[in-house]
């Protein structure tokens, strides 16, 4: 599963300047593959400088919050429509039509709604 999305995220063009995609510390990063960031490890840290162990650590924190967040979103949709009781169809492009309709709902309802985990935990004064 992971080697055609490391394959992919090597070519020229896929991702735009300065962007990465956040990976679970499980996701396989080889040296020198900056187009993919995780967390620390369990003694990671102690590999690093002294010097950067404060700037390491904020940006693992980051890469951590980021995924929970996503790690939510993406499942809080399914739940708020798991009354819909059908299974994603086999098609591509019906399954991503039917998908991007979930998403787009959901998006609609925390808008109107106000109610949103990611919100209340990342954003607590609103």
């Amino acid at each position: 599963m992971s080697r055609p999305l490391i394959d992919l995220l090597k070519k020229q063009g896929v991702l735009a300047p300065g962007v990465c995609v956040a990976a679970d510390t499980a996701f396989p990063v080889k040296n020198g593959n900056y187009s993919i960031v995780t967390p620390l490890k369990s003694g990671d840290l102690e590999k690093t400088s002294p010097v950067l162990h404060e700037a390491v650590t904020r940006t693992s924190n980051a890469i951590t919050s980021l995924r929970q967040a996503a790690e939510w979103g993406m499942g809080s949709a399914p739940n708020v429509y798991r009354a819909l009781a059908l299974p994603l169809p086999y098609n591509p492009s019906i399954r991503a039509r039917r998908l991007s309709t979930i998403y787009r709902l959901y998006n609609f309802r925390v808008r109107t709604t106000g109610i949103s985990q990611i919100r209340s935990v990342f954003q607590p004064s609103k």
